[in-house]
C-alpha cells in the first residue's frame, strides 16, 4: 500500500478524466489510485496520453466494483462531487 491518502474515483465517465488525475496525484507526492467501475475499459491508451508523465501511477491503480470495497481499509474517508449546474436551488 502506497503512502498517503488514496484517490477514489468513482464511475469516472472518461480515461482522459483518470490520466489527469493520476498527473494530478503525481504532482502532489500520491501514488495510491483507485478506481470504481470505470465506465471505458482500464487500461487504456487516453488514460496515459493524458497523465503526461504519471504512468507509474497509472500502473499501480487498483480496480473495485464497489466503492464499499475501494475505502474498506480507509480511514477516514472524505468525498467531493462536481457540483450541479445550472439555476440556483434553494438550500
Amino acid at each position: 500500500m502506497a503512502a498517503g491518502p488514496a484517490v477514489v474515483l468513482v464511475r469516472p465517465q472518461l480515461a482522459q478524466n483518470i490520466g489527469t488525475a493520476a498527473r494530478a496525484m503525481a504532482n502532489f507526492g500520491l501514488a495510491d489510485l483507485r478506481l470504481v467501475a470505470p465506465r471505458e475499459h482500464f487500461p487504456n491508451p487516453a488514460a496515459t496520453a493524458a497523465a503526461a508523465g504519471a504512468a507509474a501511477v497509472l500502473d499501480a491503480a487498483r480496480q473495485f466494483a464497489t466503492l464499499e470495497d475501494a475505502v474498506a481499509d480507509l480511514t477516514p474517508a472524505y468525498a467531493t462531487t462536481a457540483r450541479e449546474r445550472g439555476p440556483p436551488k434553494p438550500v
